[in-house]
């Protein structure tokens, strides 16, 4: 429970992040897959240095994945399914993870692995602790 929590929070504060960084816009309004993927892998890019095939790979992987997880909780959603939501989202991180996993190397994926803890944690703490 403890971990869906954390995840599904770094993935609303990335989405969060990457609007702050757009320059805001209209509270609710989502981005779309493409332009959450250019905006995390740039992100990866800058924090992790992803070299420019490694960037190129990650917004793929990224992009199928956001569209893929849109789509299916587009559908959950018009059927009233919302208690499956956060399963969905987590299944959906852990295959980005282990695709990410394969592209980054070791330093690159450590990193990765101690952002995640601090989104994590940035966002447990506006939740009132998380855990």
């Amino acid at each position: 429970m403890r971990k869906t929590f954390l995840l599904m929070s770094m993935l609303l504060f990335i989405g969060m992040a990457a609007q702050a960084q757009r320059g805001g816009g209209q509270r609710g309004q989502r981005m779309s897959p493409e332009e959450a993927a250019k905006t995390q892998a740039e992100t990866f890019q800058e924090k992790f240095g992803l070299s420019d095939d490694q960037y190129k790979k990650t917004y793929d992987v990224l992009l199928a994945t956001g569209k893929a997880r849109n789509e299916k909780l587009q559908e959950m959603r018009a059927s009233g399914d919302r208690a499956g939501m956060r399963d969905v989202i987590t299944k959906f991180q852990e295959e980005n993870d282990k695709k990410l996993k394969a592209i980054f190397n070791e330093k690159q994926w450590a990193s990765y692995e101690e952002y995640k803890k601090e989104i994590a944690a940035q966002r447990g703490g506006r939740r009132g602790g998380g855990n």
